[in-house]
């Protein structure tokens, strides 16, 4: 069996309260479930990892040493997706100096091997010694712009999604379960102002029918469009829980951007072409 904890919004560096409060979190994963060099589980980060809302120079430099020496203890055993606070001060814009850093320093550190600043997807099959398989499917959401009228609006962008295309019609893959992970909502408009993934509905033709989970994360209010009352005010954390099949033909959206909120992770395990997900309170 092949085990994922997923995790997202961890924003190090808030305030000392929230990293604190993180740190303690990630001690609970580790002594919930065996990240030891053997074991064939992965911790899933999808994105904002660090607050980068402090000013100072480079203080976000500081933020993610903080997140660094938090996740060592999961080096080789950790994928991560960018989330808009990565790349840019506050969660708005672009800064080539912090993608940077993150895709090779931090990324470095934690073992992983990939970029992201080129905005394709990576793609990375694990395995177990039981001929367990699954395809992960990591895509960049973040808008790449200096606008800062964007906000924290995200893009997979035309290269990213035909790459992505090509990846799930790829024969090599076709009969493996799949789980593509991104940080910007992906199966519904953000309601709140500059929020939004601006290609949603380009990704979900992509994906529908061909990936068995999608996991994020990000701030934001869900829009329903099927929702005939009128939505409740937006909040910037959404409940966690199982969103199951109905929509799309994915069987999982795993929404964890509340994860530190809620003192929860999703635990994704996969045993042939099983994909299963769970919520666990730590």
């Amino acid at each position: 069996m092949i085990e994922i904890v997923h995790i997202s919004d961890l924003h190090f560096g808030k305030t000392k309260d929230r990293t604190r409060k993180v740190q303690r979190f990630l001690n609970k994963i580790l002594k919930k479930f065996p990240f030891e060099a053997s074991s064939d589980i992965r911790l899933l980060v999808t994105g904002d990892i660090i607050d980068n809302f402090k000013l100072g120079k480079r203080a976000w430099k500081a933020q993610l040493k903080l997140a660094e020496e938090a996740l060592v203890p999961f080096r080789s055993k950790i994928i991560i997706v960018p989330g808009n606070h990565d790349i840019g001060f506050g969660g708005v814009g672009y800064s080539r100096a912090c993608v940077e850093y993150f895709d090779d320093s931090f990324l470095s550190a934690l073992g992983i091997g990939y970029r992201y600043r080129t905005k394709r997807p990576f793609t990375k099959v694990l395995e177990n010694g039981n001929g367990n398989k699954v395809l992960l499917v990591g895509l960049n959401s973040c808008l790449n712009t200096p606008n800062l009228l964007d906000i924290a609006k995200g893009e997979i962008g035309e290269t990213q999604r035909t790459r992505l295309e090509e990846i799930l019609k790829d024969p090599a893959y076709r009969a493996l379960p799949k789980i593509v992970c991104l940080h910007h909502i992906p199966h519904r408009r953000a309601r709140d102002f500059g929020m939004s993934l601006n290609d949603y509905k380009e990704l979900m033709a992509i994906v529908e029918e061909r990936v068995d989970a999608l996991a994020f994360g990000h701030e934001g209010a869900i829009r329903d469009p099927n929702r005939k009352r009128p939505a409740p005010p937006p909040h910037s954390v959404r409940p966690m829980r199982v969103r199951r099949a109905g929509y799309r033909g994915i069987k999982y959206y795993l929404d964890a951007n509340a994860c530190i909120e809620e003192q929860s992770c999703y635990h994704i395990t996969v045993e042939g072409t099983d994909v299963t997900a769970r919520l666990v309170k730590l």
